[in-house]
């Protein structure tokens, strides 16, 4: 049932809610990496121990924290052999998405939410806030620019610093070219205010990327999902 109550949680923190920030609170910014789940029992040694499996890429250590049936995606992959094949093939649910993730921190529930027996990383998917899922990316950095064009010399709007925004995907058109995001390296954003202009695409994160649910089951922290998507 925690395991259940977990993935089921992963899916719910990322719907809409309402359009508002999350609470400040450490680093540079409203949704910059935080460790909400330091004082929780037994939760320092977990960390210690996942962040060494990421270290060392110690797929054995890995597995030694994850539920036998991990969630791995939403068409069915599941298991910790699944996940020893994938950790180093780079596709997906690599150790590269693991790292990202961990190191954006740890977040409970909010509020009324608030379940102990279950974290996620990164800390801000326990949240709820901004807009449609897909269209929700995360500004991941201090002063990043929201440029007028997609190109580096373009005028600078203003500066967002580990912020949400929403992405205009009927605005990756450039000049009437078809220039996408992918070719310009930039992604056409528009900001909480309204702003509306581009930010390079190495600066954004979108809310459903990788994120690692773990339930706490028989007072043991256990790893049941590493997904992405919704």
């Amino acid at each position: 049932m925690n395991i259940l109550t977990g993935v089921l949680a992963v899916g719910l923190a990322a719907a809409p809610a309402i359009a508002q920030t999350a609470p400040a609170g450490e680093g540079p910014g409203p949704l910059a990496p935080r460790d909400e789940c330091t004082g929780l029992p037994g939760y320092a040694e977990f960390h210690q121990r996942l962040e060494r499996a990421i270290t060392l890429r110690d797929a054995d250590a890995l597995i030694a924290l994850t539920d036998p049936d991990v969630t791995l995606d939403f068409g069915g992959g599941s298991g910790v052999e699944e996940l020893r094949k994938r950790l180093d093939a780079g596709a997906y649910n690599s150790w590269d998405d693991l790292a990202d993730a961990v190191q954006l921190g740890c977040g409970i529930g909010e509020e009324g939410a608030q379940d102990t027996d279950y974290i996620a990383f990164p800390w801000y998917f326990t949240k709820t806030f901004g807009g449609e899922v897909f269209e929700t990316v995360i500004v991941t950095g201090v002063d990043v620019p929201l440029r007028f064009a997609p190109a580096e010399d373009a005028r600078v709007i203003e500066r967002i610093s580990w912020d949400w925004a929403l992405v205009r995907y009927d605005d990756q058109y450039v000049d009437g070219h078809e220039e996408t995001d992918q070719q310009t390296g930039y992604q056409a954003v528009m900001t909480q205010d309204g702003a509306a202009g581009y930010i390079a695409d190495h600066a954004l994160r979108s809310i459903v990327d990788y994120r690692i649910a773990v339930n706490r089951i028989d007072g043991k922290w256990t790893i049941t999902a590493f997904v992405a998507g919704d």
